[in-house]
């Protein structure tokens, strides 16, 4: 019998080509439109000219919180441009392409974006507004039902910095832990290395974000308090973040790890059998690289973490007092009260809400419902 098989290749592989290439285009795909919609976002953002900076309001912050904010936010965001350059800028101009490290940095650069999603349903966690801010774009997002989102004091110098860093810190720590699996019990399953390195990831990921916290970079008020670090503080760390952030770290670890000969991930499996010119192909593998790694991120932290939200408990007055946390988006000097298991969700501009003063609170044009009465006669 005569083989169909291209040169060099067998049959088995000349069938699953096809295979092979979906995967990267269907993950390069998933990269595109995340981009696509970021663009959509703060173009519509910028469209109704909401861009303006979420003030830190009248509470007095003290000078050892402004001086960890600031090395915070000029620390990391230099740590982000390091890795841009020694990562991808650097090897793409000896060598002509980027490789898997340099793609994951862009992507944990880029992916930032997203964060305020957290918020999707109700104000689940706000940032300092001390940092250097614009509000936010993610109330465009088709949807959105928490109040006030403009007023999501969205870092523009922290947030992409801490992506950059702390994440791609947390990868190599992954992998250091994978690495000394390996070499002690090279026949440990990949699922058994997993799940050896997610309890003490999510331990170290709690320890470095609970810590910045505590210096003031963000706060998240509506925790379920039975189950968080510090509770009724600014502070006060869900111990559910943690878990979920260790989702991430693990799974991106295991990406990065676990690669083909070429170095190359799951999500660039197939690019061999396109067709393209090689920047193309580069292109291709940022999008697929780019689109696993944030499919992974709401998949893992935005969508449970939203929903988790919805259960929180009230917002701590000492978050709730401070205005460089509180801004505009609930509380003392906002429209709606914060979060409480007492006070309803608003779903919208149409919805009835409660004020920060206990009043209820009807939109104006908005008319409150009334239940009919009820059917005494048979239908026909």
């Amino acid at each position: 019998m005569t083989s169909t098989a291209a040169p060099g290749r067998t049959a088995e592989e000349t069938t699953a080509a096809p295979k092979r290439t979906r995967m990267i285009s269907w993950w390069a795909g998933m990269g595109a439109f995340f981009l696509a919609f970021a663009a959509y976002l703060i173009i519509a953002w910028i469209a109704a000219g909401e861009p303006a900076r979420v003030p830190p309001g009248p509470t007095p912050m003290p000078t050892w919180m402004k001086v960890c904010l600031e090395v915070q936010q000029w620390g990391l965001f230099a740590g982000m441009l390091a890795l841009i350059w020694f990562k991808a800028v650097r090897p793409k101009l000896r060598d002509g392409s980027v490789p898997f490290d340099g793609l994951m940095v862009l992507s944990f650069a880029l992916m930032w974006w997203s964060d305020p999603f957290y918020n999707y349903f109700t104000p689940g966690f706000n940032y300092n507004a001390y940092f250097i801010n614009l509000g936010s774009w993610v109330g465009h997002a088709p949807g959105w039902m928490s109040p006030n989102p403009t007023q999501i004091a969205q870092p523009l110098i922290w947030l992409p910095g801490v992506y950059t860093c702390a994440f791609f810190l947390m990868v190599i720590i992954v992998n250091w832990i994978f690495r000394t699996l390996r070499r002690r019990y090279p026949t440990m399953s990949v699922a058994t290395m997993w799940l050896v390195a997610f309890v003490p990831m999510g331990i170290v990921g709690t320890f470095w974000e609970a810590a910045f916290m505590m210096m003031g970079s963000h706060s998240y008020a509506s925790t379920i308090q039975a189950l968080a670090l510090n509770p009724n503080t600014y502070y006060e760390f869900p111990i559910y973040q943690g878990i979920t952030a260790s989702l991430l770290y693990t799974t991106w670890g295991a990406m990065r790890f676990f690669r083909d000969d070429r170095g190359r991930s799951f999500a660039e499996k197939g690019l061999d059998q396109i067709n393209a010119s090689a920047p193309v192909k580069g292109l291709l593998r940022f999008l697929a690289v780019s689109g696993a790694i944030t499919g992974i991120f709401f998949a893992f932290y935005h969508l449970p973490n939203a929903l988790i939200a919805l259960r929180g408990d009230a917002w701590p007055q000492d978050a709730q007092q401070r205005s460089y946390f509180a801004t505009k988006l609930c509380g003392p000097l906002s429209n709606v009260a914060c979060p409480d298991p007492r006070v309803p969700f608003p779903r919208g501009p149409e919805s009835v809400y409660l004020g920060p003063d206990g009043n209820l609170v009807v939109p104006p044009g908005v008319t409150a419902p009334k239940a009919p009465p009820v059917m005494t006669t048979e239908t026909p």
